[in-house]
């Protein structure tokens, strides 16, 4: 069941047309294949009442679409599907057209989206800093207008990473993180802007007038059982489980961005666990890569080498203990906390993968300290530029990231708390909110504490 040609063509002239303007090929605009025959639900399309309804859709390259080929993000493993997976059919389901696949981190593995032997996406802010992964190809392609809405996964900041590397604003939905049912891996989306975002997760549009000091917090559509509060926000540059150096200016941009009179208060949230609790997570990610079939990238072969010393009973074991951790006993009087989505600007393409697998492990989880916590806990997260892209042409719009404390406040509330600080940081001076050179792994110091092999790992997880 397929769209019209018309349909087709809108995705087709607008892929034309930034080849023609860019030079670049297809992966390089984010576009891992099209999709000759583009697939939908007949009998859904234009159906009002879904979220994906009229929308074209990229589905990230590691999902499975019935007759078309799916790579992994690997050059080294190929097929051709003979079902829609349960992702892909819930997108159709939803009233999306998929009219490709978007280009991958291989397995997902990697906070970084350079397949090796593939061409890699080019960042649309700057060519000399990279997307980010593991969905740098989605956030690429909403980030150059290829479409509005680009389907992505995010089991340790692969939605986050990427739309903050590329300038956009994404959520990380809650998901399942129950023992039985444990997955660090949320599915979701890369849209081009805030209310875009709220209707892929069929959310209301973002409501900046219901966060004035005062307002109550709510929980979905029903009051919270605190709504005479205002919001709090814990605020913290400090890295949650590594000892690495957060660049200065993302420092200041960031707690100065939450700097208003939006909320009760803004205070110093502490750490929400000791950095010897990540080994946990550690251990499981790579666990979940034990399996991985055939050559794969250095980064990934150690991930599964990794996990293959971990017994089948531990696994079992650590998605307990996992389950087991409370965060909200840190954070008894927020409701949210805000941080860095990166502690540097994007470093430039290959900044990660020429480095040794332990050391590239290590520099990857240095960058992106803060955003596993929601893949631990399961709790909601959005990410958001502080500065429009096109208000600093050619520098990195620095990126806030906001995470749910448990049930506390609704991916709603944080998509609308997010709009009010995109609104409030456009009043600030631009330079002072951007980042005009990539970002040096270097200066975060990520080899200085041999202790960080033991409780150092971040976005490098088996997301399938």
């Amino acid at each position: 069941m397929n769209p019209t040609p018309t349909q087709r063509s809108n995705f087709a002239a607008r892929l034309s047309r930034a080849r023609r303007d860019t030079g670049l090929s297809d992966a390089q605009l984010g576009v891992a294949r099209v999709y000759d025959n583009p697939h939908s639900y007949d009998f859904l399309r234009g159906h009002p009442d879904l979220p994906l309804s009229g929308e074209e859709v990229l589905i990230k390259d590691l999902q499975q679409v019935a007759g078309e080929v799916t790579t992994m993000g690997s050059v080294h493993h190929s097929f051709v599907a003979n079902y829609h997976d349960t992702t892909a059919h819930r997108l159709l389901a939803a009233g999306a057209t998929l009219v490709g696949a978007s280009a991958s981190a291989e397995y997902g593995t990697t906070a970084y989206t350079e397949p090796v032997g593939m061409p890699h996406p080019v960042n649309p802010l700057n060519s000399a800093m990279m997307v980010g992964g593991s969905s740098g190809g989605a956030a690429t392609a909403v980030a150059r207008g290829l479409v509005n809405i680009a389907h992505a996964t995010d089991g340790g900041g692969s939605i986050r990473i990427p739309a903050a590397c590329c300038g956009v604003a994404a959520l990380k939905p809650a998901h399942n993180h129950k023992f039985g049912t444990f997955t660090p891996v949320a599915q979701g989306f890369i849209a081009a802007d805030l209310p875009t975002t709220a209707r892929a997760y069929g959310l209301p549009a973002p409501d900046t007038g219901t966060l004035h000091l005062g307002a109550g917090r709510t929980c979905g559509s029903a009051p919270h059982p605190s709504a005479s509060q205002p919001l709090r926000i814990g605020y913290t540059n400090q890295p949650f489980h590594t000892r690495s150096r957060v660049s200065p200016d993302i420092a200041a941009a960031t707690a100065l961005a939450t700097t208003h009179p939006l909320v009760e208060s803004v205070t110093q949230a502490p750490a929400p666990y000791p950095p010897a609790t990540f080994q946990l997570f550690r251990d499981l990610i790579a666990a979940r890569c034990a399996d991985l079939p055939g050559t794969l990238s250095p980064i990934t072969a150690w991930l599964r080498d990794e996990g293959r010393q971990v017994p089948k009973w531990r696994r079992q074991q650590l998605e307990k203990q996992i389950v087991g951790l409370d965060p909200q006993r840190a954070w008894p009087h927020f409701d949210i906390i805000a941080t860095p989505t990166l502690a540097c600007a994007p470093p430039p393409p290959g900044a990660f993968s020429q480095l040794n697998p332990v050391d590239n492990f290590w520099a990857q989880t240095a960058w992106t300290p803060w955003g596993t916590l929601w893949n631990l806990t399961g709790w909601a997260s959005v990410t958001l530029p502080l500065i429009a892209p096109e208000r600093v042409p050619g520098r990195w719009p620095i990126a806030l990231m906001l995470g749910a404390v448990g049930d506390r406040v609704s991916a709603a509330t944080l998509l609308s708390l997010a709009a009010f600080i995109m609104d409030a940081a456009s009043r600030l001076p631009a330079d002072s909110l951007s980042v005009a050179v990539p970002g040096d792994i270097e200066a975060l110091d990520f080899r200085a504490k041999p202790d960080n092999s033991h409780s150092h790992s971040h976005e490098h997880g088996h997301e399938l």
